[in-house]
């Protein structure tokens, strides 16, 4: 958030105000949101592991990621994709 604050020439406790008011999100509600659509795509549509698909959403840890995922899907990331994943044939 500090880069965005700074890209747009506001300080962090600004932009963040600024974002909220524009969007009625937080910036790290947001950039979840953009994260956990990211992350259904790859369990769609990808055999990937979830510790790979945590690191390709912005993650490091993948207990916090499974825990968000949950929160914002009401799945875990195995569930959901059981549930949704287009089945790759090789």
């Amino acid at each position: 958030m500090e880069d965005a604050a700074s890209y747009a020439g506001l300080s962090s406790r600004h932009f963040k105000r600024r974002f909220k008011k524009a969007t009625d999100e937080t910036p790290l509600n947001y950039l979840q949101q953009i994260r956990m659509e990211a992350a259904k795509k790859y369990l769609e549509t990808t055999m990937d592991n979830i510790d790979e698909i945590t690191r390709q959403v912005g993650y490091e840890d993948a207990s916090t990621f499974r825990r968000l995922f949950k929160k914002h899907t009401a799945l875990s990331p195995r569930e959901y994709r059981d549930k949704f994943a287009v089945h790759l044939v090789a």
